[in-house]
């Protein structure tokens, strides 16, 4: 493996793996799309003009991978319930991070994961998702008032 590749991957692939995970939900499929974001990054490194942060573009990578994995999907729904159930009391917490995160659409899951699993500031979110920073922030606060509103429903039941 290249050096620059493997000291980038060393760097980030743990976070790419965890917007991934986020995404897809399932360990395996993550995976999958961490190694196709690295293999299209191997391929397009020598052209990488380093306009933006190499963290931004493979943030960017990852979640376009991850949704068109799901696009390639006959239903995310289906894959969900394929999965097995984890026993590791800290998988099911992020697991149950990851459902509740699931049911925001895809805009504003892909700023909460990368906010809260990547640690990006607004203005790099706005980078990796190609818009405005303002759509960011609006997508975050937005995204908070929902899962505000599903706890409370689920406390209710």
């Amino acid at each position: 493996m290249d050096s620059r590749l493997d000291k980038i991957y060393k760097q980030h692939g743990k976070y790419v793996y965890n917007v991934a995970l986020g995404m897809l939900k399932n360990r395996d499929d993550a995976q999958d799309v961490t190694q196709n974001v690295f293999i299209k990054l191997f391929n397009s490194l020598d052209s990488f003009r380093g306009d933006s942060d190499i963290k931004t573009y493979l943030y960017r990578m990852a979640i376009n991978s991850s949704i068109d994995y799901i696009r390639r999907q006959s239903t995310h729904r289906d894959k969900l319930e394929k999965m097995e159930p984890e026993t590791s009391v800290s998988m099911v917490d992020s697991l149950s991070f990851y459902s509740l995160i699931d049911k925001l659409d895809d805009d504003h899951k892909a700023v909460l994961l990368l906010s809260e699993i990547g640690g990006f500031k607004y203005d790099e979110i706005a980078d990796i998702l190609q818009t405005k920073t303002g759509t960011v922030k609006s997508r975050a606060s937005r995204a908070i008032v929902k899962l505000r509103e599903i706890l409370s429903k689920e406390a209710i039941k």
